[in-house]
């Protein structure tokens, strides 16, 4: 085969014009480092897990009441028209989840609880601040797929026991425990101990499936036994009132406010319509309008609406397009100081296609190196963003798929580049370059 051949005489050639070469790589890396900056916010923004079962469900209790559509008639608050739609009450959400049918389901809600800066000790209170919390079910874990670095989360057991135990996010493993596995180890709720039995792998999506009222805000960085909630007089965050409640607690839980993720999994046709004939006999009956929707069908209709960021991957785009210009000039400049030896290979036979290949393959080793080196100007930007920015504690980050999009671009462009300039340099007559040179 002659593409091996080929290729050794692409690398020699880099090697041939080094200054031609490290332009050409520094050039695409500028901008290849800036499309890269503009990738990693839109799959922070953008991203889903894509192996959830499409089997999950949730059900929308259709608003009916004249205040809570009073409360966004002529806003623009998406985020609360969220929680209208993919929330319920308190009293709903037992109804809900009394029917016994379901494989899993999730109760969740967001509120926020004071933890302890570090472990307590012997004689020792420790300094307590506000966190966000997400009471959840022991079943929220596995039907979103979360990946856990130490431990697991905890069971259907210590909810029955009514066990004080806890998941943490990673970045909070960090703050209290250095990063280091701290299954087994006691955190500060509310000046009540809580035993870790497991640690999150990852940060929480941009936009979590499992509750997108609180999408770009802070993520969850701790996770609590979902009948907790009771005990530690958590009030949800973002709640949206339909009327008035009284002003303790279990006036809240009595209330028509709307606060709860519910989810559940149908795992077969058989459970959904099982599960809809329930609904139509605990709400239908009662004048209770909803909608049971599955995680497609869900996704389809509440799509995440476009935002800046797409605009901001076209106009990088752009830039990168134009380095790519910019290379198409360099590898001409590149294809006149090599003249005599192109004009050689002419000479003793070679097919212009060959010449092609050649001049392509150098090229698309240049986008590579230019792919690669771009890391060194999105890492830097990814880390400022984080520091001086700080519009939400899910970090922006070089992820497999930004370097692998960026990477791939960045050839693409080399190559497309270099298209040009390889036929003007295979096109030249043999005869003619020997008399030039």
């Amino acid at each position: 085969m002659l593409l091996p051949y080929h290729a050794r005489l692409a690398l020699r050639s880099l090697r041939r014009d080094p200054g031609l070469s490290a332009t050409i790589v520094i050039v695409l890396a500028l901008a290849a480092g800036i499309f890269c900056t503009a990738v990693m916010h839109y799959l922070r923004t953008y991203k889903t897990t894509a192996s959830l079962s499409p089997t999950l469900h949730q059900i929308e209790i259709v608003a009916s009441h004249d205040s809570l559509k009073a409360a966004f008639r002529g806003t623009s608050a998406e985020p609360n028209i969220l929680a209208a739609r993919e929330r319920v009450s308190f009293p709903m959400r037992r109804l809900l989840a009394s029917s016994g049918l379901p494989t899993l389901q999730s109760s969740s809600f967001r509120a926020r609880v004071l933890v302890g800066d570090a472990p307590p000790g012997p004689g020792a209170r420790p300094s307590a601040v506000p966190r966000n919390a997400r009471f959840a079910s022991a079943d929220f874990f596995p039907m979103f797929g979360l990946p856990f670095r130490h431990g697991g989360p905890w069971t259907r057991d210590d909810e029955a026991r009514a066990a004080a135990v806890l998941v943490l996010g990673p970045s909070l493993n960090d703050r209290l425990f250095d990063g280091v596995n701290s299954v087994g180890r006691i955190v500060s709720i509310d000046d009540r101990p809580f035993r870790v039995v497991g640690v999150l792998a990852e940060n929480q999506p941009f936009a979590p499936e499992w509750d997108r009222v609180v999408t770009g805000g802070p993520q969850d960085q701790l996770y609590l036994p979902y009948d907790e909630h009771e005990s530690l007089l958590a009030r949800p965050e973002a709640l949206v009132s339909v009327a008035p409640e009284g002003a303790s607690y279990a006036d809240l839980l009595r209330s028509d406010a709307v606060a709860v993720a519910f989810w559940i999994e149908l795992a077969t046709p058989a459970l959904r319509e099982a599960y809809a004939r329930y609904l139509q006999t605990a709400l239908g009956s009662r004048g209770v309008r909803y909608t049971l929707r599955d995680l497609p069908t869900l996704r389809r209709e509440l799509a995440f609406p476009n935002t800046v960021m797409t605009f901001f991957v076209f106009i990088t785009s752009i830039v990168l397009a134009g380095a790519g210009l910019v290379t198409m000039r360099l590898l001409l400049a590149k294809g006149l100081t090599r003249q005599g030896e192109l004009s050689i290979f002419r000479a003793v036979g070679a097919p212009r296609a060959s010449l092609m290949v050649r001049q392509l393959l150098e090229a698309v080793v240049l986008g590579g190196l230019g792919g690669v080196a771009a890391m060194a100007v999105a890492g830097p930007s990814a880390f400022l963003y984080n520091r001086l920015v700080g519009d939400t504690d899910i970090p922006l980050a070089i992820t497999p798929a930004s370097f692998a999009i960026t990477l791939a671009a960045t050839v693409a462009v080399g190559a497309l580049s270099a298209l040009y300039p390889a036929w003007r340099a295979a096109a030249r007559r043999p005869t003619t370059a020997l008399m030039r040179t």
